[in-house]
């Protein structure tokens, strides 16, 4: 897991490929005029990634909301305008339960366990590898509130 602000983005350059071309989206990009939806096709991608564009349910119970990580996505998450999260991170391996949905690259659980929380605000980004579990605690936020999140395919490895 990687949490860091917008500032610093050049520092994650050469992890892999894919994770090179949302990176450069953040740093290039005023993403913040985009409308809600799913943009598989943003400019300069060529790397099979995904943009959404979320305006989150503001929540309040975490229990509410299961945790999951993503076997083959890594998840590059960024409030863009207008309010903040809170996101809970465990390592997968500490949380059991999971169940996984092969179609859809997701896994679930209710378990309880410890976390450490992540305070995303405009100009912070996370960035969740398969091993890291991850949840939204608990979000505020004005009317325009946007949120960009990347699915960024794993590179494979030789």
């Amino acid at each position: 897991m990687i949490i860091d602000t917008l500032d610093n983005l050049g520092f994650y350059f050469g992890m892999s490929k894919e994770l090179d071309y949302a990176i450069s989206v953040l740093k290039h990009y005023n993403l913040t005029w985009l409308e809600t939806g799913v943009y598989p096709d943003f400019p300069g991608w060529g790397s099979n990634s995904v943009l959404r564009i979320f305006e989150p349910e503001i929540v309040e119970d975490p229990e509410i909301i299961p945790w999951e990580y993503h076997e083959n996505f890594i998840d590059v998450q960024c409030v863009l305008k207008g309010g903040e999260e809170l996101i809970g991170y465990a390592p997968r391996n500490k949380l059991s339960g999971w169940v996984y949905d092969v179609e859809k690259d997701v896994a679930y659980t209710r378990d309880k366990g410890n976390y450490l929380p992540i305070k995303l605000e405009e100009g912070v980004f996370a960035i969740f590898f398969p091993q890291d579990a991850h949840r939204k605690i608990q979000s505020s936020g004005s009317e325009g509130y946007h949120k960009v999140v990347f699915k960024v395919p794993v590179s494979k490895r030789k």
